[in-house]
This record gives structure tokens, sequence and C-alpha cells, in this order.
């Protein structure tokens, strides 16, 4: 269920149908096949639906870990992760290697910053919703 997000519908144009509370929202709409929009944390999901046929256009979030391992598979600690929609959106820093978000299921680049260097990794949520990154130490720095 997605408690805080904005939905649209096409009929000619993108038009507002409204945000989600307690993640539902609703409207009355003629009879037919649309296109709804649901967009949540800066992410957009687009799915068609004859609406004559089936009144209820459902999306969900999946619940993304981002977890990151050191070369000796051991969890690393207060990497900060991101994923990329637009700008760079932060999820948080791991605890006990994983840190975890509600997200649509997209595909989308992930970030981790840690010990002053980058890794970016695409990954699609639809398919796999763990993101997995690994660190090598090298001279007291990771590549």
């Amino acid at each position: 269920m997605i408690d805080q997000g904005t939905v649209q519908y096409y009929a000619g144009a993108w038009r507002a149908f409204g945000s989600t509370s307690n993640g539902t929202v609703s409207k009355e709409l003629l009879p037919g096949n649309y296109s709804f929009r649901m967009t949540h944390e800066f992410i957009s999901l687009d799915k068609a639906q004859d609406i004559s046929t089936n009144n209820t256009v459902s999306y969900s979030t999946v619940s993304c870990t981002v977890r990151v391992r050191n070369s000796q598979n051991q969890p690393v600690d207060n990497a900060q992760a991101s994923y990329y929609s637009g700008a760079w959106r932060q999820i948080g820093a791991t605890v006990n290697g994983e840190v975890t978000k509600e997200l649509l299921p997209v595909n989308l680049t992930f970030r981790i910053n840690y010990g002053g260097t980058q890794q970016d990794k695409e990954q699609n949520l639809a398919t796999n919703s763990v993101v997995e990154f690994v660190v090598q130490y090298s001279a007291g720095s990771i590549r």
C-alpha cells in the first residue's frame, strides 16, 4: 500500500487524479481504457487499464534493500546509499551492511558512497529488490 503518492490519468493530457490517503484515492471517470501514473518518492510508474472491466487500479511498492559487503563478505556500515530519479535521492546509511526503503518496482540507478569513493549500479526492482555492492579494500581505500 502506498500511503503517500500522487496519481494522474491520461485523457488527451496528463490530468490530476489525486493524492493517496491511507493508500487509496478515487475519482469518477467515464468507462474506458486509460493510462494511469503513480508517483511515489520521485519515481513514476505508468499502467494502462480498462476501467469498464476493472475499476480498481493497483500499485505496490517493494521493500528495496541496499546491501554492502566487503571483499571478505562482511557487512559494511555507514555506506551512504541513494538512487537516481531526476536527481540523487538519499536512502540512508547502512547498518549491519543494509539500508531499506519502500520504492515502486522500476529500473533505477543506485549509488553507494563509502570511504571517499562511490559505486553505481543499475537494477530493475521488479525482478530483484536487493541491490548488492561489494567494496574491496586496497591500500586503505576501496575500488
